[in-house]
């Protein structure tokens, strides 16, 4: 399962953004946004105590994750895109929030034949994987062309949200966010895929799962079982 089917490069339209995290990437992401989208209105969500931005960035003291759970769920609460800004895999950790009321939830190691279909695997903790096509530090003012790799000049290896999504010969279901560029070095979900999402892992929650965010070249996915 995949969500990149029916929406293509996020619209200079867009106006309401949620950066979770305002440190280093989460202070790109605001002044990168500000500049490209002149009708853009951010909220920023972090723990430590902020100092406001302008008429055009509102900022709120909370756990990020926490506050995306309880903002995506109030009435009048509009967002066009999410954007990840904290050392964690905010859509996994956002879903965690709402299977632990249903499920109970168990970390999977991944086998050998698994690490051997991706791209530069690391372990992390707890079943976590982070994965990328490069085996050098990217470059953050990258705008991810479709093609040609803006560090090698070189062509573009698969697109990693397609790769992970159509890992079909492993013993698991993936379950795949597209992480959409919205700026060079700044990329976001849908809060839509979001939600399309979670109702995919609901509905595979007898199979081992992957649940992965990805762009064209680097991601993160846990592997998890569902227990009742």
């Amino acid at each position: 399962m995949r969500n990149d089917k029916d929406q293509g490069a996020p619209s200079m339209l867009l106006r309401r953004f949620w950066v979770i995290g305002a440190g280093r990437f989460g202070q790109i992401a605001v002044k990168r946004v500000l500049r490209h989208f002149p009708q853009a209105h951010i909220t920023v969500v972090d723990r430590e105590p902020l100092v406001p931005a302008g008429d055009r960035v509102t900022m709120v003291r909370a756990e990020g994750v926490e506050w995306l759970v309880n903002a995506l769920q109030e009435e009048g609460r509009a967002v066009d895109m999410v954007v990840p800004a904290i050392p964690s895999h905010v859509a996994y950790e956002w879903m965690v929030q709402h299977l632990k009321r249903q499920f109970t939830i168990l970390p999977l190691e991944p086998d050998d034949h698994l690490l051997s279909r991706l791209p530069h695997p690391i372990r992390g903790s707890a079943g976590r994987i982070y994965v990328s096509h490069a085996d050098f530090i990217c470059p953050d003012s990258c705008a991810e062309p479709e093609n040609i790799c803006t560090h090698t000049g070189k062509p573009r290896p698969r697109d990693l949200f397609r790769l992970l999504a159509d890992l079909d010969t492993v013993k698991v279901q993936p379950v795949v966010l597209r992480s959409f560029q919205l700026l060079p070095g700044v990329g976001g979900l849908y809060p839509h895929h979001l939600q399309r999402a979670l109702d995919s892992v609901i509905a595979h929650q007898r199979q081992p799962l992957m649940i992965a965010t990805a762009c064209r070249c680097h991601g993160v996915l846990d592997l998890i079982r569902l227990h009742d």
